[in-house]
């Protein structure tokens, strides 16, 4: 059944990549289109470029992509509004507030992946996330994804987000595991691949994020 459902995402993505692709840039150009464009997270979610490049879509359909890594919705949605970028993979928060705020010439293309899968992780003294209770926790920034993730999270087990724990802003899923390594913060919100090597640190999952099925624009 999992393996079933990874495959069906992979499709979907790659499927989307491929619209995505057709949409800005014809196939019958004569010569490789030059194309900018942005992630916005180090995680799997956002690995179907390079799957796409592998696969030889970008070739197939005369594209010449490059693609840069900015950290956090916000930054990215404001790398694309200054024309930095043509194309933006980033959680849709960052496009929805600059929509709401007049930025009304955003296209939205498709999204990729509709719930959140962060993970919320400690060292071996935090158990469940009761424990969280007056400790710090590492998100990208606020009013991110892995904010929203957390905010959800901590409520189910009847915690008060803006009261009971003290989030930290650290950018990117990368600085927080080495906010967790060097203990300046108790726990943090990561995503598949970070979470595997915060295990091999030592880490646990205190809340295991997509089993919660948080239904989010994530991915867009």
């Amino acid at each position: 059944m999992l393996k079933t459902r990874v495959a069906r995402k992979l499709f979907f993505s790659v499927s989307g990549l491929v619209l995505l692709s057709v949409y800005f840039f014809p196939w019958k150009a004569s010569g490789a289109e030059r194309i900018a464009g942005l992630y916005s997270a180090q995680s799997v979610s956002y690995s179907f470029p390079w799957i796409a490049k592998e696969a030889g879509l970008f070739r197939k359909y005369n594209l010449d992509p490059d693609i840069v890594y900015i950290p956090s919705s916000g930054i990215a949605t404001a790398a694309l509004l200054s024309g930095g970028v043509e194309i933006a993979m980033a959680g849709g928060v960052g496009f929805v507030r600059a929509f709401i705020q007049g930025a009304t010439d955003l296209v939205f293309i498709g999204s990729f992946k509709n719930f959140l899968t962060h993970s919320i992780m400690a060292g071996p003294e935090i158990k469940r996330p009761e424990d969280l209770k007056g400790k710090k926790i590492g998100v990208t920034r606020l009013g991110s994804n892995t904010y929203y993730f957390a905010v959800q999270a901590l409520r189910r087990p009847g915690l008060d987000p803006l009261r009971d724990v003290t989030f930290i802003q650290f950018g990117g899923t990368p600085e927080i595991l080495l906010g967790l390594v060097r203990g300046s913060i108790d726990a943090g919100l990561v995503s598949s691949p970070t979470d595997a090597v915060a295990v091999s640190q030592g880490f646990h999952y205190v809340v295991y994020g997509p089993d919660m099925r948080i239904f989010y624009a994530a991915a867009n």
